[in-house]
Order: C-alpha cells, then structure tokens, then sequence
C-alpha cells in the first residue's frame, strides 16, 4: 500500500490523534493534505500527531491572521531522536507579501532569517519555490525551512521544522559563508510573461541559471527589468558588449565573505517560439 493510502487508512481508523475542528476538510481534501504533509517526512512510523487548522502547541510559533493554517502533522524517529513538522498555510497574500508576513511573524517569537541559503537560484519561474531559511536558538533549537508556490490562486506556504542540537545549529548558520555561488540572488519574473526552463546549477567556482522568457516586450525592456534586480543586490556594471541580437553585460560583485567576483547577464532572441533566452553567471572568485 503507498504511504498516503496507508495514512488514509491509518486516519479512518482514528489511530492518529487528530484535533477536531469546525472546518474539517472532506475526506478528498484530507487525503490530499496527507499526501502533501507526508513528502520527504519521516513517518508513518513512530509517534504521528495530526492537526487541522491549527499550529501545534508545543512549537514557538505565531502566526500573522492572514496565513491560515491548513493541516500540521508531527513525526518522529529512533525513538524521539528526529523530530519534524510539517505546516501547510494558505493566503491570499502575494508570494512577496506571504514571505514577508510570515518572517515578520517570525522575527516577532525570536526565530532569525539565514542571510542566504547557500544556494543557486536566478531567474524565478511562475512556478518556482522560493525557500527561505530561519533558526532559533533556545532550550531546544529549531530550523524552519519555507517553500512557497502558488496553488489555485492562492499562496500556498510549506514549512518544515526540525529540532537539531546545538552543533548542528552553528553548522547550519556557517554554511551559507562558504559558498560562492550565494552571491547569485532570485531574480523576479518579468510581469505579464510566461517563463520556463529556468536551470539553476552550480559549479565549483560559482553558478549560472538561464530561462526562456515569452514576452511580446522589447528586449531592452526585458534587459532592463532583469539587470535593475542584479544591480539592488549590489551588482556594478563594467563592461557592455552587442553583437549582432546577442548582448552581454559583465558585472563586478562581491560574496558574503567580501570576495571579489565577476558576473554576467547575456540576452539574445528566441526565434523558435518568441520572446528571448536569458542567461545570468557568477564565476571568477578570486581565492
């Protein structure tokens, strides 16, 4: 049997403990959360808590009213030793604004933001997950990574919290140091177009991600919305080089730890199917 059958079957058998709520899901919707809330975690086995529409007491969370909760489950593994949950809101808050409302929420009960996850991420898609990172250090420690998509109109934002001890903590506020590939930040889809094959990888000297932009605006519009957002993360132009329809721009950057960079932001058209494929590198650190 798979695992959201199997926690299905496990629900309708009420050896969950579950907390009754005035808004229920259907039976169609609750075997849909399970699906969602169960990924990657480590249940069914060992201790499974499962909440509708509310937080669960014992994590140090408060929420902005505008995120509503649709489901939480705790589990656990080794006898205690792992523990995770998985929260699932919904808003109708952009994803922008959700982001902000929840690290609002978040800063308010002690919880910090991670500066950057350590990971390459570019040009951002209609449906890419933007995660953001947060601890909190106490009796007991947390991390609390977000993912955030857009589901049916609606902001949907996924948190998975763990408790980690206190080596694993310093290890997780590091890591993000270390990698030169950080500098590379999350560049906002150009409005009112459509945006694919957004590939973000990294190499061992730094990234590069490059997207598919479908657009009946000029590429110097386009160019221009895109190199304004390299700019913000502090981004300076140094040379700027057309060839043809192709354009290059080279930028000077620095990474989290002060190190000097070269970046770059190429465009050229699409002919196949309209609009202009996008490229965007950070690479030559110096050692």
């Amino acid at each position: 049997m798979s695992k959201p059958l199997l926690l299905a079957a496990l629900l309708a058998a009420t050896s969950l403990p579950v907390q009754a709520q005035s808004t229920q899901p259907t039976p169609e919707q609750a075997a849909q959360l399970i699906d969602r809330l169960f990924r990657t975690m480590y249940g069914p086995g060992g201790n499974v808590q499962l909440l509708y529409g509310t937080l669960p007491a014992t994590l140090p969370l408060q929420l902005d009213p505008r995120l509503t909760v649709l489901a939480s489950v705790r589990t656990s593994a080794q006898g205690g030793q792992f523990v995770q949950h998985r929260i699932l809101l919904s808003t109708a808050l952009s994803p922008d604004e959700a982001r902000a409302a929840l690290q609002t929420s978040l800063e308010g009960t002690g919880w910090k933001a991670r500066p950057n996850d350590g990971q390459p991420i570019g040009f951002a898609t209609q449906q890419t997950v933007r995660s953001t990172s947060f601890y909190r250090e106490g009796a007991t420690n947390f991390l609390l990574g977000v993912g955030v998509v857009d589901r049916g109109g609606r902001t949907e934002l996924d948190l998975n919290v763990n408790v980690v001890s206190d080596q694993q903590l310093a290890s997780f506020k590091q890591a993000a140091r270390y990698q030169p590939r950080s500098s590379l930040p999350l560049l906002k889809a150009f409005p009112g177009a459509t945006i694919k094959g957004a590939y973000p990888g990294g190499v061992p000297n730094g990234a590069l991600s490059s997207a598919h932009v479908q657009t009946n605006r000029s590429a110097n519009e386009v160019f221009a919305f895109y190199s304004a957002q390299l700019k913000a993360a502090g981004w300076k132009v140094r040379t700027d080089t057309t060839d043809g329809p192709l354009r290059v721009v080279t930028y000077s950057l620095k990474d989290l730890n002060g190190r000097e960079a070269l970046g770059t932001l190429g465009i050229r058209p699409w002919e196949k199917d309209g609009g202009y494929v996008l490229t965007v590198s950070v690479q030559g650190f110096k050692p």
